[in-house]
């Protein structure tokens, strides 16, 4: 075992955890659990008026720092909490395991009698965590930088609806920048020339990325100024509702990160090292925490945002986000990490007195001398990735500092059926439990791009109030029943299928990689059997495609009762369109060998079955509106106010999926693929057809063709206008059916 200079904190019970993290921050505002607010939600989520309801105040018990109770009679059913999010919570719970009733990101199930039912004995379910994390940076680009508050109060209802208590708050947040960096005299126009457009700005607030001046087509930058005004509008408007709901909304902080030469420039005398590229792309400048004028800047920057966004308990941020340890000299440039770590939390005490920082476990950070260096009772480390790096194991619970138990899951967005269910459902209950936990203050839902695979957040959701492990078989198939709203046996043995597949822990084991195995439609078009659409992607399949196979035939085979139900058709678009991506997979594999063996004709044939597949998927995806590209690209056009910056915010959605940016080292090339309509026949399958067609002219050498022009002409992608459905056409069940009778009568 490594050895450490921080000392250890070794608890006795899961049920004590919270009391010895050990966290000093703000008090934050008691919420009562009974609101308009609450009601309001409940009505939202349940599609109807929530009068059969009566909500009370409830006192958590010694070990609990949140608890509900659900009991009363059929029609007048009572939901106590000792917060709003416990109370929706509670809510979320009758309905799931009283009321056989379902709500996800992907669809909802809430058809209930008249008379809604009632426990037959009073639930309690509590939690000893006490902070219930959600959202990494990136889902503010890869899933949400077009959302309306249509689609933000829909979030925010079901984050508090699943237990999440602290949520990072991203929206609008640029115009601190926009305010700061004028004070210290800059220019208006180059202050909104650094600020990256929205699907981007993620990345800035890592410190990874700036803004891009106006190229010769005018598809990048800057940003306007109304543009900055809605989304600051916006952004008041969710953090208000978070507040209502009793989730404190997370800020920004400011780590140092400030423009590039121009900022430098106008401050010749302070330490303002360029900091080295990411990926292609020119990082900002960072000012030194440890000289003069950081205090003065760090500042103004949290009184801007308080001026817009009021102040919170809890800010995040990184020193040197995805920088390793052997790179981290050159981006200090001869400046103390802990000197530096410290200088920040000071900053930040003195703004907001008592703040939490919040330091995410990714790769090399937090450094341990940035831990030795600060005040641990004023930090909490939210690791990004317990449940497959294991780095709270690695840094022995990070050195003792209070941490989170988080999983990310999804990388970019991509699709795929895919998510360890192990891991929260059997995992987390033993990390809970054991001594090495140490100062295990709670959970993070980090996932870089949200709503895919509603399985994994319905589990984890849940797991807040769940002490013990959970018998999964068991589980998946009650999810099934609420899901689709009956015990129908096809839909039964296909999530069995599912969960003994993609959503089996023996997955991890079949490839190394982020996320789930991508489909070979997305990728640059090769035969090399261990590429993926994604340089980070899986190099192999993560299950057994072909057990994989039959829940397609099960889904196809249940009542017809179920067939129109949203839910059920969402899932059968998702397990047709994977079985056409393992296909896919396995077709590569044919033209790979008869490529080798010379087979002019095999290479031929199969070029064309793998062609077809990519056809099919892109009709079953049309059949479903989360499956279309127009929606993606129609709500950022949406945010723009003329024509100009409706094809600049194209672009950036664009871009986004394709080539990720202008600047992007091949490294990030396709890095958020997805399996969309649209996406699948305009962007992906042409550059497969001009591989295809010149493959075999290349049987003879044995090498396969070489194009050097693939971000040029994905650049080209991203700069269309054309126009693309949003409405989806085709009923699923009779497009899938059709689906699976061909490849039955085709099999690979």
């Amino acid at each position: 075992m490594r050895t450490f200079s921080r000392r250890n904190f070794v608890l006795g019970t899961a049920a004590t955890a919270f009391l010895a993290t050990g966290v000093r921050g703000v008090a934050s505002a008691v919420v009562p659990a009974d609101t308009p607010a609450v009601r309001a939600a409940i009505a939202r989520l349940l599609g109807r008026s929530a009068d059969q309801f009566t909500l009370r105040q409830l006192t958590p018990r010694t070990g609990e720092t949140d608890a509900f109770e659900i009991g009363g009679a059929p029609g007048a059913i009572t939901l106590a909490g000792t917060s709003p999010v416990a109370t929706l919570s509670a809510f979320h719970w009758w309905l799931k395991h009283v009321a056989n009733g379902h709500l996800s990101t992907n669809a909802d199930r809430v058809a209930l009698p008249p008379t809604l039912p009632a426990p037959s004995a009073v639930i309690r379910q509590s939690t000893e965590l006490a902070e219930r994390y959600a959202y990494n940076f990136t889902v503010f680009g890869y899933t949400s930088p077009w959302w309306t508050w249509s689609e933000w109060e829909r979030e925010l209802d079901l984050l508090a609806a699943s237990g999440t208590n602290r949520a990072l708050a991203l929206i609008g947040q640029e115009i601190v920048w926009y305010d700061t960096f004028q004070d210290f005299g800059m220019d208006e126009l180059a202050v909104r020339q650094w600020i990256a457009q929205p699907a981007h700005q993620p990345w800035q607030w890592y410190g990874e990325i700036t803004g891009y001046d106006e190229d010769a087509s005018g598809f990048s930058g800057p940003v306007s100024v109304g543009l900055l005004e809605r989304r600051v509008a916006l952004g008041r408007k969710i953090v208000g509702r978070m507040r209502e709901l009793g989730i404190t909304p997370v800020f920004p902080m400011f780590t140092g990160q400030v423009p590039d030469q121009a900022f430098a420039d106008l401050h010749p005398d302070t330490h303002i090292p360029a900091q080295h590229d990411y990926a292609g792309h020119p990082r900002p400048y960072w000012l030194d925490t440890t000289e003069a004028l950081y205090p003065e800047v760090a500042q103004r920057f949290y009184r801007a945002q308080s001026e817009h966004f009021g102040t919170t308990t809890h800010y995040s941020g990184d020193l040197f986000h995805e920088v390793g340890t052997e790179e981290l000299p050159g981006y200090l440039d001869g400046a103390n990490l802990g000197e530096a770590a410290v200088a920040v939390q000071n900053e930040l005490d003195r703004a907001v007195p008592g703040a939490i920082w919040l330091m995410q476990g990714w790769q090399d950070n937090p450094q341990l001398d940035v831990l030795n260096a600060v005040d641990e009772k004023r930090v909490i480390v939210l690791d990004l990735d317990s449940d497959d790096s294991r780095k709270w194991q690695d840094t022995d619970a990070y050195w003792g500092v209070p941490w989170c138990w988080g999983t990310i899951g999804n990388f970019g967005g991509r699709l795929g059926v895919f998510g360890n269910l192990v891991e929260p459902g059997r995992t987390l209950p033993d990390v809970r439990r054991s001594p090495e936990r140490q100062r295990l203050a709670g959970t993070a839902w980090v996932q870089e791009g949200t709503y895919n695979n509603p399985v994994v957040a319905d589990l984890l959701g849940e797991m807040t109030w769940r002490r013990d492990p959970v018998d999964l078989e068991p589980w998946v198939l009650a999810y099934a029943r609420r899901r689709y709203g009956t015990d129908d046996p096809h839909a039964a043995e296909a999530w069995r299928i599912l969960l003994h597949t993609a959503y089996s822990f023996a997955a991890s084991g079949h490839s190394t990689g982020e996320g789930p195995h991508e489909t070979p439609f997305a990728m640059l078009p090769t035969l090399n059997p261990d590429s993926s659409a994604s340089n980070f992607g899986p190099d192999r399949p993560r299950y057994d495609m072909d057990a994989f196979m039959p829940a397609l035939p099960e889904m196809l085979k249940v009542a017809p009762a179920v067939r129109s139900l949203p839910t059920y058709r969402y899932d059968l678009v998702d397990v047709t369109r994977q079985v056409l991506a393992n296909r896919g997979r396995q077709l590569r594999t044919r033209i790979l060998e008869a490529y080798q063996d010379k087979d002019r004709d095999a290479v031929l044939h199969h070029s064309q079955r793998f062609l077809r597949a990519l056809d099919l998927t892109e009709e079953i995806l049309a059949t479903d509106r989360h499956w279309l590209l127009g929606p993606w690209l129609e709500q950022a056009k949406a945010w723009g106010s003329d024509a100009d910056e409706r094809a600049i915010l194209e672009w950036n959605a664009r871009s986004m999926l394709t080539i990720w940016s202008i600047d992007a080292a091949p490294s990030l090339h396709e890095y958020a693929n997805r399996d969309w309509h649209g996406l699948l026949s305009g962007y992906y399958k042409p550059r497969w057809v001009r591989f295809l067609n010149a493959l075999p002219s290349t049987i003879s050498s044995g090498v396969e063709p070489d194009f050097s022009d693939w971000h040029t002409r994905g650049d080209a992608w991203s700069r269309q206008q054309e126009l693309h459905t949003t409405t989806p056409s085709g009923d699923p069940h009779v497009v899938a059916s059709r689906i699976a009778a061909e490849l039955a009568g085709d099999p690979v």
